[in-house]
């Protein structure tokens, strides 16, 4: 039994190279979904050590402003974004004096800030340091 000439000369995709072309566009979204996470966390670890770093150099500029003989070692936590205290804050501010240290008469001030659930994370924290004389 011989076509219809009309049938012949159709052009089109078999079932087979649908369900190729299905599988290789389903691994590609699979692809992209594990980057579109990875690219997620990222981020959140941007945005969470810009904060911590933020937090640090906001306790830095409020010792700077504290009379010399007053300047001691504190611990914070619970803070928001903004450095206040809140329920189910994320962040912990430990502030760290050192008394004459490098010189006599002179103190080094370590602002550490944690935003991690647990403080052994060295990954998840921002320092930084200053030295005040009177």
């Amino acid at each position: 039994m011989e076509m219809k000439p009309g049938l012949r000369n159709r052009k089109g995709f078999s079932l087979v190279e649908i369900t190729v072309a299905m599988a290789i566009g389903a691994i590609g979204l699979l692809a992209l979904a594990g980057i579109l996470t990875y690219t997620m966390s990222a981020n959140r670890y941007a945005t969470d050590i810009s904060i911590a770093t933020a937090l640090a150099r906001q306790k830095i500029e409020q010792i700077k402003l504290t009379e010399y003989n007053y300047v001691e070692s504190d611990n914070e936590h619970g803070l928001d974004q903004n450095g206040n205290q809140v329920t189910g804050g994320r962040y912990t501010r430990i502030t760290e004096v050192l008394d004459d240290e490098p010189l006599e008469n002179t103190k080094t001030v370590n602002v550490m800030v944690y935003f991690s659930p647990t403080m052994e994370d060295t990954l998840k924290k921002a320092l930084v340091s200053t030295i005040i004389y009177p």
